[in-house]
C-alpha cells in the first residue's frame, strides 16, 4: 500500500515541472481532444509552453487553487487537472484533459476521485460540481460512475465546432463521496462498508 494519497492504483498525481513543456505541447496539438476538455486554443508555441510549464511549476497550491499532473505509475504523464475553489461555497470545481492515448484507461476517473478525497477530506470542502458537455459521452460516463449526480443542463451552453452545445452540472456533496468511496484515503478502491 501507498502512503502517498496522492496515489491510486492507475496513477499518481504530481506537481507540475518545467520539463512538463513538452506534454503540454504535446497535448495542444490535439484540437478534438482539446475539444472535449472544454476549449480549443490556437497554436503556440515551443516557448509559450515552456514559459507556461515553467510558471506552473512555480506555483504553490493556495486555498486549493492547483494544477497537478496525472501520470502512470510508470512515470508517463496521461493529462492534467487543475481545481478552483469557491470558499464562501466551500465547493470546487475541477477540468480535466488527458491526451488521446489515454483515454479509456479509467485515468481520468481516479484521477478525479483522488482530487475529491484531498478536498473533502484535508481542505474541509462540502460539494464538487464539473461542467461537461453533453456530447462527451465518455465523460458523462466518468462522472456517473465516481457517484456524482447530474443536477442539470445549459440549454446550447457553450459554442464549440461551429454551434452552440448543452452542458451537463455534475455535482456531489462530501457525504455522498465518502458513502461510495469510502471513509479513508486507502479506501479508495474499495466500496463502502468494507
Amino acid at each position: 500500500m501507498t502512503t502517498n494519497m496522492f496515489e491510486g492504483k492507475k496513477v499518481r498525481l504530481r506537481g507540475v515541472r518545467a520539463d512538463d513543456w513538452v506534454h503540454f505541447l504535446r497535448w495542444g496539438s490535439d484540437s478534438e481532444a482539446d475539444r472535449h476538455g472544454w476549449q480549443v486554443w490556437p497554436p503556440q508555441g515551443e516557448e509559450a509552453h515552456r514559459e507556461f510549464a515553467r510558471q506552473e511549476s512555480l506555483k504553490k497550491p493556495e486555498s486549493g487553487n492547483f494544477r497537478l499532473i496525472i501520470e502512470t505509475l510508470e512515470g508517463e504523464p496521461a493529462g492534467s487537472l487543475n481545481t478552483r475553489v469557491d470558499p464562501r461555497r466551500f465547493s470546487f470545481e475541477y477540468g480535466i484533459a488527458l491526451g488521446r492515448d489515454s483515454w479509456g484507461h479509467g485515468y481520468g476517473e481516479e484521477a478525479v476521485a483522488l482530487v475529491c478525497r484531498y478536498m473533502f477530506g484535508e481542505l474541509r470542502l462540502h460539494k464538487v460540481h464539473a461542467w461537461v458537455y453533453a456530447f462527451n459521452k465518455r465523460s458523462v460516463s466518468m462522472h456517473r460512475n465516481l457517484g456524482m449526480t447530474l443536477e442539470g443542463t445549459l440549454r446550447d451552453g457553450q459554442f464549440t465546432d461551429g454551434r452552440f452545445w448543452d452542458v451537463h452540472i455534475f455535482g456531489m456533496t462530501d457525504a455522498e463521496f465518502f458513502a461510495k468511496h469510502g471513509e479513508h484515503w486507502g479506501d479508495l478502491d474499495q466500496p463502502a462498508g468494507r
